[in-house]
């Protein structure tokens, strides 16, 4: 596909402008969901046997801590993801606003990857025209 240069430099800017406002939002919102997860959600799910002992220790300090607020988030946006740590209640015991939060955070993930990765395979694609 031909697109003019003009069209390319916009592209290309709307694509970083994505990147790099993903790389500010998604650690802080991250960071601050994983400091501030319910002591109720983790006395009830973060536990043997939803996770090893192994596990339990390293998820337990930070920056491992946040895998385990993302498994939280994934799980609860697409539950057929909880095969073996049989955490896809997890929900119930989360407060509404955490619940939203994680799903505010996964729903983002997903849309700046596919603008970015969209974006940059559409201009991969492309032929710059002079016009």
């Amino acid at each position: 596909m031909q697109i003019s240069q003009g069209l390319f430099d916009q592209l290309f800017l709307v694509m970083m402008f994505t990147a790099m406002g993903g790389f500010l939002w998604l650690p802080t919102i991250w960071s601050l969901l994983t400091f501030l997860t319910p002591k109720k959600l983790l006395d009830t799910y973060f536990k043997e046997p939803h996770f090893t002992q192994g596990e339990l220790i390293f998820m337990s300090r930070f920056p491992l801590s946040l895998l385990r607020t993302g498994m939280f988030c994934w799980v609860i946006l697409f539950p057929c993801l909880d095969r073996k740590r049989n955490i896809r209640n997890c929900y119930e015991v989360m407060p509404t606003w955490y619940r939203l939060s994680l799903n505010i955070l996964g729903i983002s993930a997903i849309l700046i990857a596919v603008v970015v990765f969209g974006i940059m395979l559409f201009l991969l694609t492309s032929h710059i025209t002079d016009t």
